[in-house]
């Protein structure tokens, strides 16, 4: 009887074991007590509180967290420009960054101090692309950029990657010193274009889906996206190469008429580390992510899609971590344009 019923409490353990193993998370493989990668820390700077960047990084973080041995944490920032220095100063070991703020850093170009060495900010993967286009409303009768002239701006706020894209975008049009230009939070830029505050503001697209902003708007005003002309486009281009340019169409607005294609200037972001970070931790950390889409997308609807911007919307002169590089190349996401850090 007391065989019967050690045999019963021992099926009972492994039956538990069993259904507690497949309920939890799953972690990546080769992990155990001589797992490189176990109790690893990764501490990731995001931007403020509510953005898409911070809203992401948190996701992956969790995401992490829970499927690898890793121990990751993430630390609100400014935004992109102190996260670069932070990963620079060795405060942090990875985060978010602007692929604009990437090509300013590198090149030691404002709001930057001085040149940031490519080491200290090798690209992981993209995440999201933000399409910038000028919106107005169509009471302002404003049709071009040309039109803006004399007119009152609505900039995103002052040293942001978007203020910074806006700033390049207006001079390429030769109209930056020709406008007003005001500072405002997304949400409160959209709003002073809704009463009448302002002439125009930048708007944004996030991987294709307008902001809650803007589409809130657009119940009490009739939206109208200002044409970029795709020789500006390559013009920005030429200004940052981590500033691209991209067709919006009546699937991402519907006030542009169908079949019409309208230019908007476009910034990505993107996980940077520095190059110092374990390969093994960098490429858990991407392989986690790869293979986990379904839980980041449930977090963050930008996410749902991160698969099609992983290699897409990074920068050519920036190279890859390694440990980036090899998760990206097992899963068929890297593209032979790029580098990698010390090949």
């Amino acid at each position: 009887m007391k065989f019967k019923k050690s045999l019963a409490i021992i099926l009972c353990v492994m039956m538990l074991a069993t259904v507690l193993a497949g309920c939890g998370s799953n972690p990546t493989e080769n992990q155990g007590e001589d797992s490189p990668t176990k109790n690893y820390i990764l501490r990731l700077g995001t931007d403020a509180v509510g953005g898409t960047a911070n809203t992401a990084l948190e996701a992956m973080s969790a995401v992490v967290n829970q499927n690898t041995d890793m121990k990751t944490s993430t630390v609100v920032t400014t935004g992109a420009v102190e996260i670069i220095n932070l990963i620079n100063s060795g405060e942090l070991e990875g985060g978010y960054a602007g692929t604009i703020n990437l090509i300013q850093a590198l090149n030691g170009e404002a709001p930057f101090s001085g040149k940031v060495p490519m080491e200290a900010m090798c690209q992981g993967f993209g995440f999201v692309s933000w399409m910038l286009p000028v919106i107005t409303t169509a009471d302002k009768n404003i049709n071009s950029y040309e039109d803006l002239v004399g007119k009152t701006v609505a900039f995103p706020q002052q040293g942001s990657a978007s203020a910074e894209v806006m700033k390049i975008l207006f001079e390429c049009y030769g109209i930056y010193d020709k406008v007003n230009i005001e500072y405002f939070g997304w949400s409160d830029g959209w709003e002073a274009l809704k009463d009448g505050r302002v002439d125009a503001a930048c708007g944004s697209w996030a991987n294709g889906i307008a902001a809650s902003g803007i589409v809130e708007l657009c119940t009490t005003r009739d939206l109208v996206i200002l044409p970029m002309s795709e020789e500006v486009g390559k013009m920005l281009g030429e200004c940052n190469d981590g500033i691209a340019y991209q067709g919006m169409t009546s699937e991402n607005d519907s006030s542009i008429p169908e079949g019409e294609v309208r230019y908007a200037a476009r910034n990505s972001g993107v996980v940077i580390f520095n190059a110092k970070v374990s390969e093994d931790a960098v490429y858990a950390f991407t392989k986690a992510c790869i293979d986990n889409v379904d839980a980041l997308g449930n977090i963050s609807q930008d996410l749902k899609v991160l698969k099609d911007y992983m290699s897409s919307v990074c920068v050519e002169s920036i190279p890859f971590h390694p440990g980036a590089a090899k998760a990206l190349k097992e899963a068929g996401l890297w593209e032979d344009r790029f580098i990698v850090y010390g090949e």
